[in-house]
């Protein structure tokens, strides 16, 4: 018995450009959904009882770039960056001179909330114009 297939270099050739192109379209909506959250936060963070003396806070949430997959939004982290007690006023702290737990002021975790349907919008709208759905 003996099987011939027409046409199956072409295929094959079009399953590795798709392959190839979904990489960099998912590259683009996650930057697109991480640019969308990262303005949402920034919106967010002096709604909840931070002052805005310096601007430090809204100045220090960045956007990294996508790397194996994945992409952060916030700040850089570290006692020495900029906007490192954002972490603190997300979850609370212990207070040692006032003897008692600060409760959370969150702002992240709310522009999280109230963007994740526009964050999956984007990504629709990137997956669609990159593989000529649109």
């Amino acid at each position: 018995m003996r099987l011939e297939f027409e046409g199956i270099d072409e295929l094959i050739r079009e399953i590795d450009r798709i392959e190839g192109l979904t990489t960099q379209i998912k590259n683009k909506a996650l930057e697109k959904g991480g640019d969308i959250l990262r303005d949402r936060m920034k919106e967010e963070v002096y709604r909840h009882g931070l002052d805005p003396y310096t601007w430090e806070a809204y100045e220090s949430i960045i956007r990294t770039n996508p790397k194996n997959g994945e992409l952060f939004v916030g700040t850089q982290g570290g006692i020495k960056q900029p906007g490192y007690y954002l972490y603190m006023h997300e979850f609370g702290y212990y207070n040692v001179r006032a003897k008692r737990f600060i409760p959370p002021k969150p702002f992240a975790s709310i522009a999280f909330e109230n963007s994740k349907n526009d964050i999956l919008n984007a990504y629709l709208e990137e997956f669609r114009k990159g593989l000529g759905m649109k």
